[in-house]
């Protein structure tokens, strides 16, 4: 009985979602993974520090289709901006900036991490709170969208996380 239900909250992990036009289906109905979809996997967003004015999330996303996909914008409910950003290293500097669009190669995965792709968000419209999820929609530039949950943890989970291997959550 607990392999079953284990095995049932496994496939109905709501950070798994995939890409439809206009659909607004909740992430949990997207666990299941299939041939020429958009995985969302491992999305969480750092708690805002005292007196900051911006977060990052991270999250993995898979391209299981046999074209590229364009991700050109996100949204966090409770967040009144969500920015697309980059870190670049310029004659041996390190430099954040926003980009427009984000490419991502048929068959292949990018993971949005500190110190490479993530999001950027700002102005909270209600205060975030660790441990709780927010609804997350990424948006392609064909129209597809993607659904799904980002978990709100500590910077200092984080860290502690990243630093005994642990990645997501």
């Amino acid at each position: 009985m607990i392999k079953n239900l284990a095995f049932f909250l496994l496939c109905t992990l709501p950070w798994m979602s995939q890409a439809h036009p206009d659909h607004t289906h909740e992430a949990a109905h997207h666990a299941h993974a299939e041939p020429g979809s958009m995985q969302l996997m491992h999305a969480r967003l750092r708690d805002f520090l005292p007196t900051a004015s911006s977060t990052a999330g991270y999250f993995t996303l898979t391209n299981t289709n046999q074209q590229a996909m364009t991700l050109v914008k996100a949204e966090i409910e409770g967040l009144g901006r969500v920015e697309i950003h980059e870190h670049t290293h310029v004659n041996g500097m390190m430099r954040m900036q926003k980009i427009d669009k984000l490419e991502i190669a048929p068959d292949s995965q990018v993971e949005f991490k500190p110190g490479g792709y993530h999001l950027m968000a700002f102005e909270p419209t209600k205060p975030l709170k660790v441990g709780e999820n927010r609804k997350l929609t990424l948006y392609f530039a064909d129209g597809n969208r993607v659904y799904g949950l980002i978990e709100v943890v500590s910077l200092k989970a984080q860290m502690h996380n990243a630093k005994n291997g642990h990645q997501h959550h």
